[in-house]
């Protein structure tokens, strides 16, 4: 397989993008070069060792891994089927595959990073601040097991609905003479048409990684994106996609539906109540197109139990799941319901006794 180093020109270092400088950086000299003008000081080579390699390992070892030989020191680099982007445990050095980002692979676009490794620590540090009920092994920093900058595979899909929809809407009056009340009821057949377009509507296409939490750092800012350049990579993971963009389709599509019928609901709001009678929608003009999008992925484990945290690597937005310490919750419990009783209490020697 073809790989792919980014070794910096001046010094021999190992260059990897900058979100300071959105360039290719060399920690060692301070050389700095823009992705698109990066020439390599010495020709690719193919790497002919990859396969035989991996032949020295059995199948069992290997569970389905790939082993690549760094041509900088020589050393094995063990990589899933699905990565593209890599780091020489040994010397540090960044390297690309090239197959797993050309041809069919290769995607349109890549959203470069703009968060750091730093930005992400602080970002979990403010996301657990103030956390009553956290268990408080989760305040320190060094309980984090891994820490990995990535760039997860997304398919982007655009489209056009066009959609009508059909009410049962009521506006209720009441009213009071002092002897009677009154309620007027009165009904009406309301109709909604109308057409919206969607740009780039995101779904991650990695089997790895959980629908719900890639959805949960949505969203991406695509007019930052610029066309796909390896170099981007340099210094983080990356993966291919390994779900077809059919297997996505589907979810888009009922996003941008439920979107629709959301907006049309909202035109609705002047009365009383309203009730879908009927409905249709006509996708149109449906495409798709391939983009790397950047996550800061954290893990730790708690209790044999495993927590995955997400930071969008353009926004800064950050999410996760959190655990409850029930030491915390039982104190919060019975010093609440004890607070309660005693206001109760008070309540009744003041105003009710």
């Amino acid at each position: 397989m073809g790989l792919t180093e980014y070794e910096c020109p001046a010094c021999g270092g190992a260059m990897e993008f900058s979100t300071q400088s959105q360039m290719l950086s060399c920690p060692f000299c301070d050389t700095k070069i823009k992705v698109s003008d990066y020439k390599a000081p010495r020709k690719e080579e193919q790497d002919k060792d990859a396969k035989a390699d991996s032949n020295e390992w059995n199948a069992e070892e290997l569970n389905g891994m790939v082993v690549y030989s760094c041509q900088s020191c020589g050393g094995e680099i063990i990589a899933s089927e699905n990565e593209g982007s890599l780091t020489c445990p040994f010397c540090s050095n960044n390297v690309v595959v090239k197959e797993k980002f050309s041809g069919d692979l290769r995607p349109d676009y890549v959203i470069p990073f703009k968060h750091d490794k730093k930005a992400a620590m602080n970002a979990y540090s403010n996301y657990v601040k103030g956390k009553l009920l956290l268990p408080g092994v989760f305040y320190e920093q060094n309980h984090i097991d891994k820490i990995r900058g990535i760039y997860i595979p997304y398919w982007l899909y655009d489209a056009t609905i066009d959609a009508n929809y059909n009410f049962d809407a009521t506006k209720i009056r009441t009213w009071s003479d002092g002897n009677y009340n009154y309620t007027e009821t009165k009904h009406y057949d309301v109709i909604r048409e109308g057409t919206e377009s969607f740009s780039n509507v995101p779904h991650d296409a990695s089997k790895e990684m959980p629908d719900d939490l890639m959805e949960s750092i949505e969203p991406y800012d695509f007019k930052e994106a610029v066309p796909f350049n390896s170099g981007y990579l340099a210094g983080f993971l990356a993966n291919r996609y390994d779900v077809a963009f059919k297997d996505t389709e589907k979810h888009v599509v009922d996003r941008m539906k439920n979107s629709v019928e959301s907006e049309i609901q909202s035109t609705v709001s002047k009365y009383t109540t309203s009730r879908i009678r009927t409905s249709n929608q006509n996708v149109k003009e449906l495409t798709h197109k391939y983009a790397l999008y950047p996550v800061w992925l954290l893990n730790t484990t708690f209790k044999g139990k495993s927590y995955l945290f997400a930071m969008n690597g353009q926004s800064g937005k950050f999410v996760g799941n959190l655990p409850a310490s029930v030491p915390k919750s039982l104190v919060l419990f019975f010093t609440s319901g004890t607070a309660f009783t005693l206001l109760s209490i008070l309540v009744w020697f003041l105003f009710l006794r």
